[in-house]
């Protein structure tokens, strides 16, 4: 098709480009760390309001809404973001097949939830929240359709404004409910009516948004085709919620909530950072997606600085936070949280693992590996499985912990193995530098006898010291950074 309009200048692409992608970075990242920080604030809550039990109770029934979640969206968010980010054209047509075919799968996993509940030996509390998780299955699957046209269209401030709006309510209803003195049950009837007003919010924006304005091709969908190209996606989906919540079902079941309320306390914490690897990447997939395709050299160069950038920050953050531990649940938590600061510990060195390894699964699915993609949380969730029944009977939260972080051992070694295997090795020059100078850091905040906010500080001044003066970081990445972004592109 040609248009009669003024060619761009030769920086337009490329600006767009680098606008779009600090701005999705930005917006995604930003609603993730609201979302945690709300989750995290009511953990707190609860746990002070409910005991450690309740916040078992709570967090076990939030792990069974994630999965489910997952189950309505049978992968089609991640397949129609990469498509419909190359096709805008097709957004019409996929957005009805994909809203028709998850209010289907929400009302089929919904009653899943309901025969679950007769079918296992659930205390009483729990079988009832499984009937209350299904019942927001359906709102969320209008959220979910309208949210992926969002994210194809490469408009993520459009999921913030959502996803900040909702989660707030979130906050001030279960305030209201713990002022009252609600229980469990009844914070869970909260994420159903703050459910349908996302879901209503995000047809409003969608229609105001004209994501689906003209043009627009009636392109026919084959429903058999189309779902069987969505199951190396609903896999990969389905693998990362049980990564971030089978912990939490399995210790429901082996330990209890009283242990899984000492876990949850180390692992929500964890989690904000973790979130944030995962919106990062999650950000850049459209954009990576479409440099794929139509620029090859910038993909390359901006996927190895993307890598390059998350170790920089991650590595430090993980160090630092491992010395002063105890101070941070302290903080967080008040009174005497030494067990949730010891389980704490380990767990954080699972982050840099999760970064390297969402790295490459996210390299994978764009080159279309997608068998290989699986296979990388396949055996991620296999260690699971084997190591937290395994070694929390001996160590408690510990243990779990523990699991955990063999767990994004084995993921991310596997990841790294299956990207030279295809013929995409990582890109990450100067990782031996980075890990000495991020434990240097992290024996400062341990050790230094100063007040722990002074140890940080410090010790991330050490870090960065160190990084410039070996090379790991210096100002030409910046301006290479910007280049790759803002500056004219060849093609």
């Amino acid at each position: 098709m040609t248009s009669s309009a003024s060619p761009a200048p030769p920086d337009a692409g490329a600006a767009h480009t680098g606008r779009r992608v600090l701005i999705n970075t930005g917006a995604l990242t930003s609603a993730s760390l609201w979302r945690i920080a709300i989750s995290f604030v009511l953990q707190i809550l609860i746990a002070r309001q409910l005991g450690l039990e309740g916040l078992g109770h709570y967090t076990i029934a939030m792990a069974y809404l994630n999965v489910s979640q997952v189950i309505v969206e049978l992968g089609l968010p991640t397949l129609l973001v990469r498509d419909l980010a190359q096709a805008p054209t097709h957004r019409r047509t996929y957005f009805r097949w994909s809203l028709g075919i998850q209010l289907v799968t929400s009302l089929l996993t919904w009653g899943g939830l309901i025969l679950l509940s007769f079918a296992l030996p659930f205390a009483p509390v729990t079988a009832a929240s499984l009937w209350l998780v299904g019942a927001s299955l359906p709102l969320y699957a209008v959220t979910a359709t309208a949210e992926t046209l969002f994210q194809a269209g490469e408009r993520m401030e459009l999921v913030m404004g959502v996803e900040v709006v909702i989660n707030t309510l979130i906050l001030l209803f279960s305030l209201g409910v713990l002022w009252l003195g609600g229980d469990e049950l009844v914070l869970i009837a909260v994420i159903i009516a703050t459910q349908a007003i996302s879901a209503a919010v995000c047809l409003l924006l969608l229609a105001r948004s004209r994501l689906l304005a003209a043009p627009q091709e009636a392109t026919p969908v084959a429903l058999r085709p189309l779902l069987r190209r969505t199951l190396p996606f609903f896999g990969l989906a389905l693998s990362d919620v049980l990564l971030q919540r089978l912990d939490i079902l399995l210790l429901g079941f082996i330990a209890g909530p009283a242990v899984t309320g000492i876990y949850s306390a180390a692992y929500n914490v964890v989690r904000v950072l973790m979130k944030m690897i995962q919106s990062f990447w999650r950000a850049l997939y459209p954009t990576l997606s479409r440099l794929q395709r139509h620029a090859v050299d910038r993909y390359a160069r901006l996927q190895a600085l993307s890598l390059r950038f998350g170790l920089l920050a991650v590595l430090p953050a993980a160090a630092i936070s491992f010395g002063v531990a105890p101070d941070l649940m302290r903080l967080l938590f008040g009174g005497d949280y030494g067990a949730a600061a010891a389980v704490y510990r380990i767990l954080i060195w699972a982050a840099p693992l999760f970064l390297v390894e969402v790295y490459a699964i996210t390299l994978l699915m764009i080159e279309h590996h997608l068998r290989a993609s699986l296979w990388v949380s396949a055996l991620h969730i296999a260690s699971i499985v084997i190591f937290v029944p395994l070694l929390t009977p001996v160590a408690g939260a510990n243990g779990a912990a523990l699991a955990v972080v063999i767990g994004g051992v084995v993921g991310s070694g596997v990841s790294v193995g299956l990207l030279h295997s295809q013929g995409i090795p990582l890109q990450a020059v100067g990782i031996g530098k980075m890990v000495v100078a991020a434990l240097v850091a992290g024996a400062i905040a341990l050790l230094l006898p100063a007040p722990w906010l002074v140890n940080c500080l410090l010790a991330a001044g050490v870090y960065g010291a160190i990084s410039l003066m070996t090379g790991v970081l210096t100002l030409d990445d910046f301006r290479t950074l910007r280049r790759i972004l803002l500056t004219s592109r060849a093609e």
